[in-house]
């Protein structure tokens, strides 16, 4: 009977080592589970500071762009502005120079009325002289007014020539920074 009880003591001794290691494998395997969900968290977290980091940034940089973009609109409308007064301008100088032409144009033929009066006789020729003086300083007072009204024209186109040019330079910077969006 001893036997038999020692024999039963150690199946029951066997038994329980048997659910303890069953225990242990199980609590092994829930450590693991909990260590990897533990790394998950753990890279979940870093992963989500990281896009926070990145939509701050992201932020400041549209932020940037907006302000950029802003000011290259605001320099378009002040170019644009002075192109239109610019045209407004050339065309106005065009106008006059016209007018003058017209003007020179009558003064030469008073001109040429003049020297035909001048075969009729000296009386006639002194008259005509004072006509033609005047009209000669006229025509001086009107080829100077021309000159100086083409050198402004010149000066002119010059600018806006250089605001076109800027223009230019204005809008490749702002298609380089819309392709760049």
């Amino acid at each position: 009977m001893k036997r038999l009880l020692l024999t039963l003591l150690v199946l029951i001794s066997l038994g329980l080592c048997a659910v303890c290691v069953v225990q242990w494998q199980r609590e092994a395997r829930l450590r693991g589970h909990i260590t990897d969900l533990v790394k998950r968290l753990e890279a979940e977290n870093a992963a989500r500071v990281e896009a926070e980091r990145k939509a701050r940034e992201y932020e400041k940089e549209i932020e940037r762009l907006t302000e950029l973009r802003a000011e290259v609109e605001a320099k378009l409308v002040e170019v644009t502005r002075e192109y239109n007064d610019l045209s407004g301008d050339s065309v106005a100088r065009g106008i006059t120079i016209a007018i003058y032409m017209r003007e020179l144009m009558q003064t030469q033929a008073n001109f040429a009325a003049a020297q035909s009066a001048l075969g009729q006789g000296s009386a006639v020729l002194k008259d005509h002289n004072a006509a033609v003086t005047a009209q000669n300083s006229a025509i001086e007072k009107q080829n100077a007014l021309l000159k100086q009204l083409t050198n402004e024209r010149d000066a002119a186109i010059e600018k806006l020539n250089a605001r076109t040019r800027e223009f230019n330079e204005l809008v490749e910077k702002y298609n380089k920074l819309s392709k760049g969006r």
